[in-house]
């Protein structure tokens, strides 16, 4: 992830002191909320030690830009830390992280137009992803795929990454957008048919990108 700011309770706060894995992976959530909720000084580095890759691997495999990925997850902890007494059921807090984060995604789609949720290929990846190739070639025909994406809303690309990126259940996209079950099929079939109908004008990209099927299993 690069060497990311680790977030810290805020102006005035004593600066975070770095914990020993042992010492971060220690708690569990429940200690951790406790221990966020009464601003004890390891508790905000413990789970940023826990969480942030799992935030930053949401925001980079939906942007594909690490400079983005970075600043969305420095602020998603910042957004945590201060509604962690809006949480209900402290064994919730992965779930309320994870929340915080897709709710990030959409915000920062609409508003900054940053349209670059990844598909699948044949194989799980687009080309310069799954080839390792930095050709300007392969660079090229990303930057079309994702200008091709450009074309879906935000709400359909968060659902159409959760499901084929990400790889959640139907039910797990439900809990995490709370949105309805038939909304959630609704986005993920309507992105996946727009952009196999776009995909058909560039043969290049028609042999990449493979339309997902919408499964029942929630």
């Amino acid at each position: 992830m690069g060497n990311l700011r680790r977030p810290s309770w805020g102006s005035g706060q004593p600066s975070l002191r770095l914990v020993s894995p042992e010492q971060a992976a220690a708690p569990d959530d429940l200690a951790l909320v406790r221990a966020l909720l009464h601003r004890e000084e390891w508790a905000a580095t413990a789970t940023w030690n826990r969480y942030a890759p799992m935030v930053y691997g949401l925001f980079d495999r939906a942007l594909g830009s690490a400079g983005e990925s970075e600043d969305l997850t420095q602020e998603v902890f910042l957004r945590v830390f201060a509604a962690i007494r809006s949480l209900r059921d402290p064994l919730a807090f992965r779930s309320f992280i994870y929340s915080t984060a897709i709710r990030m995604l959409r915000w920062h789609l609409r508003s900054k137009r940053v349209r670059r949720v990844l598909t699948l290929s044949d194989s799980g990846e687009l080309p310069d992803r799954a080839s390792g190739a930095a050709d300007s070639e392969g660079r090229e025909l990303l930057a079309r795929f994702y200008r091709l994406l450009d074309n879906l809303t935000a709400n359909d690309r968060t659902a159409f990454v959760l499901r084929n990126v990400e790889g959640l259940s139907l039910g797990e996209i439900v809990e995490a957008t709370r949105a309805s079950l038939a909304t959630v099929k609704r986005r993920i079939s309507r992105a996946a048919k727009q952009v196999a109908l776009l995909a058909k004008a560039d043969p290049e990209l028609v042999h990449y990108f493979a339309s997902p099927e919408v499964s029942d299993d929630a």
